[in-house]
C-alpha cells in the first residue's frame, strides 16, 4: 500500500516535464546569473559541471508502470563481465568492485546485468571511467561548450542512466546549466552560492553521518543511482553504505512479523520550505507519501528494511514517541552493525552505482575546508514501493 497527497494545486500536466527540459536545454535557465559568475572565476577542473540554481517549476510526478531492467539480466552477467574484466566483493554482504569495464561502452544487455548486480550486491564501484568530460576548456563560455567536449558528456550520461527509469529531478539543489536531472554535489570554500543555498556541514552535530536513502518521499523513489567523481580530496569525503537487506535478514522471525504491514509517513516539505526560505529553488510542490517499512525488491524478491533519517516522519498510526522509539532502534541496527557496512573513497574517474532501494548511505564531511569535492549524481526512478 502506498499513496501520495499534496495540499496544493498541481501544475498543468505530467507531459510538461519533457517540454520544460527541452526548453532548458535550448536556453539555459533564467535565475542562474550568480551561478554563471561563479563558473567564470572558479578554479574547478570541470567548470561546466558547476551548479546553477535554476528555479524552474515542474509539475508533480505521476505514477507510471515500471519494469526493472534487472528482470531481463543474465544470471552470470555475461554482458557486464566481458572478457578481460575482473570483479571482487568489497565485503561479504555489500559491494562489488569491477575492473576492466567502461560504463560508456556497455550494451543495453550489459546495463541490464548491471541492474541485477546492483540489486544483489547493493553497490558497484568502477574506477578510471570516461563517464565524465575530459580535456575540458579552462574557462566557461556557454551551454554549447559542454556538448562539444571529447568525452561522453551529459547527454550520453543521461541516456545511460535513463535505461534504468525516469530521471529524477532534485527539488532544491544545483545542477549543471540546462541539465536539472543532474544533482551536483559540490563543496568549495570559494563558491559563494554553496553557503547561500545549502546548510553548513555539521551544524549543531558532533557527527556528519546521517543514514538515508535518496528522495523516499517520491511516489516512485529512485532505484539505480550513478555517482561520478570529477574532483575529490586526497583523503576523506567518502560515502559510507549499509545494506538494508542484510539488516532485515538479521532480525528475528518474530520481530519481522511485527514490522510487516507497517507504513511510514514520508515528507519532503521541510527540505523544500528550507530552500525557498533561503531564496533557493523549490521546483516541485511538497509531497507526503505512505510507503511500507518493509519493502520487497521486484527482481531479487528480497525483503528490505526501509528505514532512514530525513524524509521519514513517523510510523502511520503510531504516536510520535512510539514511532521515534522504533525508528531509533532500527536505525541503530544499521548504524552499529559495521559488518554490514562499507565505504567508497573517490578519485577522478570513480563511478559508484548503487540500488537506492537496498542500501542506505551517508556523506562524511571529514575533509579539509579548503579542499574541493565535485561529484555528480544521476538517479533513475523505480517502482512504487510494495
Amino acid at each position: 500500500m502506498s499513496y501520495a497527497t499534496t495540499n496544493v494545486e498541481h501544475l498543468p500536466s505530467q507531459t510538461d516535464i519533457s517540454s520544460k527540459l527541452s526548453l532548458l536545454r535550448l536556453r539555459g535557465s533564467t535565475d542562474e546569473q550568480e551561478g554563471k559568475q561563479e563558473k567564470k572565476k572558479s578554479k574547478a577542473k570541470y567548470p561546466h559541471y558547476l551548479p546553477v540554481w535554476d528555479k524552474t517549476k515542474f509539475p508533480d510526478w505521476t505514477e507510471v508502470p515500471y519494469t526493472d531492467p534487472g528482470s531481463r539480466a543474465t544470471a552470470d552477467k555475461r554482458h557486464l563481465f566481458t572478457p578481460g574484466s575482473t570483479h571482487k566483493a568489497i565485503t561479504p554482504s555489500l559491494g562489488e568492485e569491477v575492473d576492466g569495464v567502461q560504463l560508456s561502452q556497455l550494451t543495453k544487455e550489459g546495463l541490464d546485468d548491471l541492474a541485477l548486480l546492483a540489486a544483489e550486491r547493493g553497490l558497484v564501484v568502477f574506477r578510471n571511467q570516461d563517464f565524465k568530460v575530459s580535456n575540458a576548456p579552462s574557462s566557461y563560455d556557454s551551454l554549447v561548450d559542454i556538448r562539444k567536449l571529447k568525452d561522453i558528456g551529459p547527454d550520453k550520461q543521461l541516456d545511460i542512466v535513463r535505461h534504468f527509469g525516469r530521471l529524477h529531478i532534485h527539488p532544491t539543489m544545483g545542477h549543471p546549466e540546462g541539465y536539472p536531472e543532474m544533482h551536483v554535489v559540490y563543496r568549495d570554500p570559494n563558491d559563494s552560492t554553496i553557503s547561500r543555498y545549502t546548510k553548513p556541514n555539521q551544524v549543531g552535530r558532533i557527527s556528519s553521518v546521517q543514514w538515508h536513502a535518496d528522495h523516499v518521499a517520491e511516489i516512485q523513489p529512485p532505484g539505480i543511482t550513478f555517482f561520478f567523481a570529477l574532483e575529490a580530496p586526497p583523503a576523506g569525503g567518502d560515502t559510507i553504505f549499509a545494506s538494508a537487506t542484510e539488516a532485515y535478514d538479521r532480525l528475528s522471525d518474530e520481530f519481522k512479523k511485527r514490522l510487516e504491514g507497517l507504513l511510514v509517513v514520508h515528507s519532503n516539505k521541510d527540505m523544500i520550505d528550507h530552500s525557498a526560505a533561503m531564496g533557493g529553488p523549490a521546483r516541485f510542490f511538497p509531497l507526503e507519501t505512505l510507503h511500507p517499512l518493509i519493502r520487497t525488491h521486484p527482481v531479487t524478491g528480497k525483503k528490505i528494511l526501509s528505514i532512514h533519517a530525513g524524509h521519514a516522519q513517523r510510523i502511520y498510526g503510531y504516536k510520535q514517541e512510539e514511532s521515534d522509539y522504533l525508528f531509533n532502534f532500527l536505525v541503530d541496527v544499521l548504524a552499529k552493525s559495521q559488518d554490514l557496512q562499507t565505504r567508497v573513497h573517490y578519485e577522478e574517474g570513480t563511478v559508484a552505482v548503487w540500488d537506492n532501494r537496498t542500501v542506505l548511505h551517508s556523506a562524511t564531511y571529514d575533509f579539509k575546508g579548503d579542499e574541493r569535492r565535485h561529484i555528480v549524481r544521476i538517479a533513475a526512478m523505480a517502482e512504487k514501493p510494495f
